[in-house]
């Protein structure tokens, strides 16, 4: 066992189950070195000897001490889905089972004018959290065989929304008389957010943090890269470099499309998207592959046949799958097993050409 380990079948015996945050449990494969190893070695910028799965090789961990994941999680059996929940800075969330998600409760938005935001926001102090429950709860779903990540919830754009509501907030992204008062909160949310990315290293010593700001529909960006290059990104700078220092990855959640702003992602230093599949991940990848790592996976439907199948997992270790460098999406978990020994194979081709980093 090890780096220079060749495929065996043994490595698909199970040895156990990790639950994760949504769906069913994940196999845990007798693997030639941790996932946790193979995880970081994406994003050291070497090669994994299995292309990393999106879920099920770290633990997620969803800080439940933090308001505003309270706020827009399910509500606790017997508590209505309906019931409010302030998010710490002000705004009440409920949550809606028919979508499986939270929204800001309808009605007046909590700030009716931007320009004096300070009169009706609150901010949160994430010292005052409770830290030492928080990781009691959570340190039995640890494990030094996976890498640790940290999910937060809506950072910058998606937080003036909050406030704001959608077109007071895109408004207020280009409206040069509301700008400085968007740039004196995102300046308290960024240093708000440093601060919660450094207590996530401190209690759980995280491996990578997840910054949660979606910026585009399903057709194209909510704003344009000028306006994000002036008004976002040098906030989102600010967190990489800050999350940089304590040691950990920046990996980015961005719905919608958003192909427009991947040159901003890297130009921030962020490590890994995981973008949605209406972003055509193996054209990014060709272009920006050296530098990014991509979420991308199988092109895999319903009703296909084994035979199928099979051709969908050969043809994406072909492509964005070709050097094992992408975090592989994967919703039908009866094929991980496939995915996993495709990848392990495609780990013994590159290293018999010579063509594995260390």
């Amino acid at each position: 066992m090890g780096l220079n380990s060749t495929f065996s079948p043994e490595e698909l015996k199970v040895k156990g189950e990790m639950k994760g945050m949504f769906g069913p449990p994940t196999a845990i494969f007798s693997t030639p070195i941790t996932p946790r190893e193979n995880t970081l070695r994406l994003y050291q910028g070497k090669t994994p000897m299995w292309a990393p799965f999106s879920v099920g090789d770290t633990t997620d961990i969803m800080v439940d001490c933090d308001p505003e994941n309270q706020a827009r999680s399910p509500r606790p059996q017997g508590v209505p889905s309906d019931t409010p929940i302030n998010d710490g800075y002000g705004v009440d969330w409920v949550y809606v089972d028919v979508v499986g998600g939270a929204m800001v409760k309808p009605g007046n938005p909590i700030c009716p004018d931007i320009e004096h935001w300070e009169d009706y926001v609150t901010i949160p102090d994430p010292d005052s959290w409770d830290w030492a429950g928080c990781y009691e709860r959570n340190k039995d779903k640890l494990s030094p065989e996976r890498a640790t990540k940290i999910n937060l919830p809506g950072c910058l754009f998606e937080r003036l929304i909050a406030i704001l509501d959608f077109s007071e907030a895109a408004v207020a992204l280009i409206d040069d008389d509301l700008k400085p008062a968007v740039h004196r909160f995102l300046r308290v949310v960024t240093d708000l957010h440093k601060r919660y990315y450094s207590l996530c290293k401190q209690w759980f010593n995280a491996d990578i943090v997840n910054f949660n700001d979606d910026w585009g529909s399903q057709r194209t960006e909510f704003f344009s890269v000028e306006t994000c290059r002036e008004m976002l990104l040098p906030y989102v700078k600010e967190l990489v470099d800050h999350v940089h220092s304590l040691g950990m990855y920046f990996d980015l959640h961005c719905c919608g499309f958003v192909e427009n702003f991947v040159p901003l992602f890297i130009e921030a230093g962020e490590d890994s998207w995981g973008g949605q599949p209406l972003n055509d991940k193996w054209k990014l990848k060709q272009m920006y592959g050296d530098r990014f790592i991509f979420t991308d996976g199988p092109k895999l439907g319903p009703g296909m046949s084994e035979a199928e199948q099979d051709a969908a997992i050969a043809d994406f270790f072909t492509k964005s799958g070709a050097d094992n460098r992408v975090l592989v999406e994967l919703r039908d978990p009866s094929l991980r097993a496939r995915v996993y020994e495709a990848g392990r194979r495609n780990y013994d081709r590159l290293a018999a050409e010579g063509k594995v980093v260390s």
